[in-house]
């Protein structure tokens, strides 16, 4: 598969007015992202992709054979799709062209043909109805304006029995979670990002944006009234951020909306 990245149809418009401004943020903190993510984790964010990635597997642990990477940012998760999954063809999906060219650098060897980038919009994406094994969301959920839309496209492109596996960061509902994500958003995270990427607005936007989110639990719902069954959710490193699982039921509703 070619590493040039395939831009959208120029029917789709790919993001709303939020949208635009979250996509020019990340196409300014592009260069640092992933300096950003490294030292704001220390290195803990591989290994919750790691761990992530191995619930991809479909029943009787057979692997997945088409795979979106959705928010795939500089396509540090659709590589460790590759490599656990090396005979998967991986859809590297983002909305901002920058993030996906600063990745590109990592689609060596079997990667290069098996991991193709592509510009997409997460409300409309650009898969046929049930052509997808598996979707994978590592982080991006928040910076999608139209949740509701976002999750009901997921349901129509994946087929029944596949996998849907996100990481993010929620809006904590008990005291500790709460308690350790006040304490780090307001002094290490803007810091870090700062240091990382020279931008601190983009670094004060994501404690606001998990602020605005829904708790994991609200999220978990959502999934359910799209469709989705067997809704696994895993708290990581005491709350901080949590990995969300579940697999597509026979018979999705992809048009159900939000209660």
């Amino acid at each position: 598969m070619s590493t040039s990245i395939a831009k959208p149809p120029a029917t789709v418009q790919a993001v709303d007015a939020h949208g635009d401004q979250v996509q020019q943020m990340f196409g300014r903190i592009a260069p640092g992202y992933d300096r950003a993510n490294r030292w704001m984790s220390l290195g803990t964010d591989v290994r919750w992709r790691r761990r992530a990635v191995e619930r991809l597997a479909l029943a009787g642990g057979e692997a997945p054979r088409r795979v979106l990477d959705l928010c795939a940012g500089t396509m540090d998760s659709s590589v460790e799709i590759h490599r656990q999954f090396p005979r998967a063809d991986v859809v590297a999906g983002d909305f901002s062209a920058q993030m996906l060219q600063h990745g590109r650098d990592k689609l060596v060897g079997s990667a290069g043909e098996r991991i193709t980038p592509r510009v997409m919009d997460a409300h409309a994406l650009p898969h046929a109805d049930d052509s997808l094994d598996a979707i994978f969301c590592a982080f991006g959920m928040r910076n999608v304006s139209d949740l509701a839309r976002a999750t009901a496209e997921q349901a129509r492109c994946l087929r029944p029995g596949g996998r849907l596996v996100v990481l993010e960061f929620f809006r904590p509902t008990t005291i500790v979670p709460r308690v350790m994500h006040a304490m780090y958003n307001r002094t290490v995270l803007p810091v870090v990002g700062w240091l990382a990427t020279r931008d601190w607005q983009a670094y004060t936007y994501l404690p606001r944006s998990m602020g605005r989110f829904r708790s994991v639990d609200e999220y978990a719902e959502l999934l359910r009234e799209h469709g989705f069954e067997e809704v696994q959710s895993t708290a990581l490193t005491l709350g901080m951020a949590w990995r969300v699982d579940a697999t597509l039921g026979p018979t999705p509703t992809p048009g159900a909306s939000e209660p």
